[in-house]
């Protein structure tokens, strides 16, 4: 695949907000992301949900991170995770 100019300007936006505003790469990712279009959330997506809860982040927290609210970042891992945070056999 071939990095374009705009990739390479999306991601130094992204380091640079995350440098400025202590914020994590995911938290500034999204930061950039609240001006697109709606963004469709994959597996991989809700296993770092699940992650992030297991290191103690709130679902408001998780949310923050990915422009959702806590009640959104709930519902996805509920419909696509186990009780022991595995992944269900589901399509996106």
């Amino acid at each position: 695949m071939i990095e374009t100019t705009f990739d390479l300007r999306y991601n130094i936006a992204a380091l640079t907000i995350a440098i400025l505003s202590n914020k994590t790469p995911e938290q500034a990712f999204a930061v950039i992301e609240e001006t697109s279009p709606t963004k469709v959330y994959d597996n991989k997506d809700v296993i770092d949900m699940v992650r992030f809860q297991k290191q103690g982040m709130t679902y408001r927290e998780i949310g923050e991170m990915y422009g959702i609210n806590k009640d959104a970042v709930r519902n996805r891992m509920r419909k696509k995770t186990f009780s022991d945070g595995s992944l269900k056999k589901v399509n996106n």
